[in-house]
């Protein structure tokens, strides 16, 4: 059985396996998306109920929204997102629930409260890189939970997560993590799914009960998707979404949690409004050491310059003022090169850093539709598994790259005190970057953004078409659903970059949806066969587009399509 628990890259481990004398460590992991792994650790401590504490948990270790609404940490942080739910649909008289009524579908509020949701553990994730962030502690343990439902008509995931970010074992005597670095190797190289998970949660394990303790939450940030407009409504864009991101901390006091600062991300109303505090805060970043910081990305902005709140916005990306903060704030004139740095060698390569480490900057850079982990969808494995509506791979193309790094980081921490943070660009600028060749899957409908603060106001300005390459290519339209367009034709079992999938029939497909008939039925009638480019971690799919499941591929290959065709990534259609 193939294993989603990523480890340590290949070249790395091939070095320690050639160094090591006769027998080796395991890597140490780095990533745990195993179903069975952490159904497993669920069912031993790890599941959500765990961090609201009043509410019951089932034997498989979830707890049902509707019991969790009826502890007060569950509250506490299901109602600040109903509030701003409830000011989206005031401000949008164009925004509701549901398919049939409203150009703008909002996300229902009601499932954070249903009998029929729940939080699954997707993801385990090690984030001892995180230690710059974590004063006195050796990084962060994540558990990353995805909203699901299982109701009479149908299941599905949602397009919302949980993270519970932690705090991890203080350094060692010598100011090292080196015991936390060991902590991550599991007993033997290589372990069964549902052993690897009981593994987690042992005494030994990196989610020991004591390092689940409440006391160790750093924050909970959560990420939705507030609401969705079809390609109907913005042709030229391929559709709209829009993700609302929060962060709460822990008061052991009250035993609630309460709305706290998002990291690194501006207040971009205040500080607009205010060109003392705006002139502080530019003082502030230009002093040489939080230059260095971040030319590194471990730079933390003092909390009276951050929002509570902020919005990311789908699709293109960087391309959308609205995802880069600071350059709303800051216009380049004001900032200097920094010589000898890795990613300040311009103004405008400073202001995209200050991005890059933005909330709303991180979630749209390599991302999967404003996430980076959703999770794996395995059949016969996943509490929601429906054929048709499954992902290929659990995380993001960022994500991928960033197993790399993250494993250097953790190796060298075996070692060394003090190993280099550094991250690059989770999205670099790829304006030299030479256009792709116009083959399965390929844009042929570029467009030039122009770009707004407001994003209901970006405008795609269609540039010259491109010619798809085939006697028989057709160019997929993004004013059907496909952003930039997308290089398709009729299913070919010789073209190697290419698989055979489900295009759906866009109006008739919604019809049926609005009809409240069951999503496997609407798929089954009004599909049509297309040729998609395949995709896999090693080929991630191009920006916009999202890594599905296909028949007759293997786990962990797919084809990729506009995100909003599968049920699971938009908040519309669900009942």
């Amino acid at each position: 059985m193939r294993l989603f628990n990523h480890c340590l890259p290949a070249g790395l481990a091939l070095a320690l396996a050639l160094a090591a004398p006769v027998v080796r460590a395991a890597d140490p992991v780095l990533l745990v998306t195993a179903p069975a792994a952490l159904q497993a650790a669920e069912k031993s401590g790890a599941g959500f109920a765990h961090w609201i504490g009043q509410a019951p948990a089932s034997a498989d270790g979830t707890a049902t929204n509707q019991a969790l609404m009826h502890a007060p940490a569950w509250q506490s942080i299901a109602t600040p997102l109903g509030d701003s739910l409830a000011r989206i649909r005031r401000s949008d008289p164009q925004a509701g629930v549901g398919i049939a009524r409203y150009p703008h579908r909002l996300f229902d509020a009601r499932w954070l409260a249903s009998p029929d949701a729940f939080f699954e553990l997707v993801g385990v994730v090690n984030r001892m890189d995180r230690r710059p962030f974590q004063n006195g502690a050796c990084g962060e343990t994540r558990l990353v939970y995805r909203l699901a439902y299982r109701s009479a008509a149908m299941q599905s995931r949602l397009p919302m997560t949980v993270n519970v970010e932690l705090r991890g074992d203080a350094p060692d005597a010598d100011g090292s993590c080196a015991s936390t670095a060991r902590r991550w190797q599991p007993p033997q190289p290589s372990m069964q799914d549902e052993a690897l998970g009981r593994w987690l949660v042992s005494a030994d394990g990196p989610l020991a009960p004591q390092r689940l303790a409440p006391a160790r939450i750093a924050q909970v940030t959560t990420n939705l998707q507030s609401v969705r407009w079809p390609s109907a409504v913005r042709p030229d864009l391929g559709g709209h979404a829009e993700y609302m991101l929060r962060a709460f901390r822990w008061n052991a006091g009250t035993r609630r949690f309460e709305v706290a600062p998002l990291e690194n991300t501006p207040d971009v109303a205040r500080l607009k409004a205010s060109a003392p505090l705006r002139k502080e805060l530019r003082q502030w970043l230009q002093q040489p050491a939080n230059l260095r910081a971040l030319d590194e990305a471990t730079l933390q902005i003092p909390e009276k310059f951050l929002a509570t709140e902020a919005i990311s916005v789908a699709p293109r990306g960087l391309a959308r003022l609205a995802n880069r903060p600071f350059a709303q704030v800051f216009p380049p004139g004001e900032w200097q090169a920094m010589p000898g740095s890795r990613t300040l060698q311009s103004p405008q390569a400073l202001l995209r850093r200050l991005d890059d480490l933005s909330c709303m900057g991180c979630h749209q850079s390599r991302a999967v539709a404003g996430f980076h982990l959703l999770g794996i969808d395995r059949r016969g494995a996943s509490r929601t598994f429906t054929a048709g509506n499954a992902l290929a791979l659990p995380h993001s193309p960022h994500l991928q790259d960033e197993l790399a790094r993250r494993g250097r980081y953790v190796h060298a921490a075996l070692s060394a005190p003090l190993p280099d943070p550094f991250r690059p660009l989770a999205e670099p600028d790829a304006a030299d970057a030479a256009p792709e060749k116009a083959t399965v899957g390929a844009s042929c409908e570029p467009t030039r953004i122009t770009q707004s603060a407001n994003p209901w106001l970006d405008r795609a300005e269609k540039l010259p078409r491109v010619a798809c390459e085939g006697a028989s290519s057709v160019c997929e339209k993004t004013s059907v659903g496909f952003p930039g367009g997308m290089c398709s034709g009729p299913c070919d079992r010789l073209d190697n970059n290419g698989t055979c999938g489900g295009i759906a029939i866009l109006s008739d497909f919604n019809q049926c949806l609005a009809a409240n008939r069951p999503f496997g039925e609407c798929l089954a009638k009004h599909t049509r066969p297309g040729n998609l480019r395949s995709c896999s971690a090693q080929q991630p799919c191009r920006d916009d587009f999202i890594c599905a499941q296909a028949e007759g591929q293997p786990e962990g290959r797919g084809a990729c399509i506009p995100p909003y065709f599968l049920f699971q990534m938009r908040v519309d259609g669900h009942s």
